[in-house]
């Protein structure tokens, strides 16, 4: 789903040049660990969460660079410093965080 996610992303992102869209990394950084959470039968341990939530937050890091690099963060911000690539960066870390404690909270069900 992570990848799927960031692929929707760039895609969108080369069809609308100078729009952000904001949410998205967030949820490219979410979808991993909270994927993995739903499709586990047994409990995963909070490291296998960690690191999936590491993996998800790289995809979107490495999503935010290859747009960069295309010219495709032009867009506004909703922070109050930076641009678009800088917002993305935060979302997708406040996404791998929010994606580890949903996880974790899914997989004590």
């Amino acid at each position: 789903m992570t990848l799927g996610l960031a692929v929707l992303w760039v895609v969108v992102a080369l069809l609308r040049t100078g729009v952000t869209f904001h949410l998205a990394p967030l949820l490219v950084a979410a979808a991993f660990p909270v994927g993995m959470s739903y499709d586990a039968e047994e409990s995963i341990s909070a490291g296998g969460l960690a690191v999936a939530s590491l993996a998800g937050l790289a995809a979107a890091l490495v999503t935010t660079l290859i747009l960069a690099a295309l010219g495709e963060m032009t867009g506004p911000s909703l922070l109050p410093f930076g641009g678009a690539a800088t917002e993305a960066v935060v979302f997708a870390a406040v996404g791998a965080i929010g994606g580890f404690v949903i996880a974790s909270l899914l997989t004590r069900r």
